[in-house]
């Protein structure tokens, strides 16, 4: 193992290979050979031939790297490929190294009255790299349209080591498959990302917030129903459990976040009838935020809960339809116990999608999957594919859809060294 240290810090100089103390780099408890900190793609490319060479086990991350079957291999984090390389305003269009912190993107580009949508996944270690290697769909997704649409291109560094670049500025540039959409969602499996070009949008002219304090989760889902009948989409329309709402504001109930990003007029308007269906639902405290520094600290608040939602294990995701929210909750109920005190109850009003936390994950993913089947959902997430299996006794369709997964990743990855702990 000596001789592969001493090999990546060939690669990538010693200050830059770390071997003790990484614990603060680390999430899990298995313990790699080093940490790396790579300063460009060819770099990344020759930590990851290396890794073929000894054949060890390879993960990656902004700032933080899962060791799930990681023992003896490498943990490469991204933190030193941090910077903007290109914003084109005439084009909307930002080339950004993988390595930069999402959140800290959104805020760069803010000055430059420029917008990208997506939320960060952890909003203090989330890199920009690991929005689009998670793929996940966030809370303003259906006015902005899911995390994948707003990749244009990409510079990545596949299992093999070899160096992949694919995609341009033009909107439409594929034919055949598109190669640069697949990339989504692939958590590593494939190649590291390591430069991307995103798609951006112009800064909206007016953000505000619609907080409120409310009996119960079911209350809020009775009020955003009443929201979109008016044909009000705001940008978030979010509940909390109360024990998760207290990070915000010492609420008595459920708490709601509805967030408007707009036109000065319709913003303020779409505010007053969103605050009178909360009141109406039976909320007992409701209160408008104009100012954009109160604003920005609700947001930041949010962005706290949703990355602990993010980091915490034992929940189950899935979606139904916008309007069956509700029925979705009482049947939940039944399930996992009483939501209100859950610890980890997120409503994504505009979504349909809800996040729960159990005990029992495990077992109570068939459960919450087979209800939300019923409903016209599923549960999401990386075992949706075995949930849905399961849920029709199906174990013939989980053994094709596991043999064309890991057949696709056997293609890319021919000797099983990228990110262990994802299991297909």
């Amino acid at each position: 193992m000596s001789d592969l240290v001493a090999k990546l810090k060939g690669i990538v100089g010693d200050e830059y290979v770390v071997t003790a103390d990484m614990s603060q780099y680390l999430r899990g408890k298995e313990q790699p050979a080093a940490v790396v900190f790579p300063g460009s793609t060819e770099e990344v490319s020759g930590i990851v031939k290396a890794a073929n060479d000894a054949n060890v086990k390879v993960n990656v991350g902004g700032k933080v790297v899962e060791t799930k079957g990681l023992s003896g291999g490498i943990a490469i984090v991204m933190s030193r490929m941090n910077q903007i390389e290109e914003i084109d305003h005439e084009n909307l269009t930002c080339w950004v190294q993988a390595g930069m912190n999402h959140q800290e993107l959104i805020e760069k580009l803010a000055a430059e009255n420029l917008y990208f949508a997506p939320e960060p996944y952890a909003v203090s270690t989330s890199s920009i790299g690991g929005c689009f290697g998670i793929g996940d769909v966030d809370t303003k997704t259906f006015n902005y349209l899911p995390t994948r649409t707003f990749i244009l291109a990409y510079e990545s560094v596949l299992p093999t080591g070899d160096i992949y670049k694919v995609g341009t500025k033009c909107i439409k540039c594929v034919s055949g498959y598109d190669m640069i959409h697949f990339i989504v969602g692939t958590r590593a499996t494939l190649g590291i990302i390591t430069r991307v070009l995103v798609k951006l949008l112009p800064m909206p002219k007016a953000f505000r917030a619609v907080i409120a304090d409310i009996p119960s989760l079911q209350a809020a889902a009775v009020a955003f129903k009443a929201i979109q009948k008016r044909k009000i989409f705001p940008s978030r329309m979010n509940a909390v459990s109360k024990a998760l709402g207290n990070d915000v504001m010492d609420a008595k109930g459920a708490l709601v976040l509805v967030d408007i990003e707009s036109y000065p007029v319709s913003a303020a308007q779409y505010a007053k009838e969103i605050e009178a269906e909360l009141r109406i639902a039976g909320a007992t405290f409701t209160k408008v935020v104009e100012d954009k520094a109160e604003y920005d600290e609700v947001v930041a608040k949010w962005l706290k809960i949703r990355e602990k939602i993010s980091l915490e294990e034992n929940k189950v995701k899935f979606t139904v339809g916008p309007a069956k929210v509700g029925t979705a909750l009482a049947n939940l109920t039944g399930i996992v116990g009483n939501l209100e005190e859950n610890p980890c109850v997120l409503v994504e009003g505009l979504n349909g999608k809800i996040t729960v936390f159990s005990k029992n994950a495990d077992a109570d993913a068939v459960a919450i999957n087979k209800m939300a089947m019923g409903l016209g959902g599923n549960v999401s997430g990386l075992l949706g594919s075995q949930l849905r299996c399961k849920a029709y006794n199906d174990n013939e369709m989980l053994e094709e859809i596991s043999r064309v997964l890991n057949s696709i990743r056997s293609q890319f990855d021919p000797k099983g060294i990228m990110a262990p702990g994802i299991k297909l």
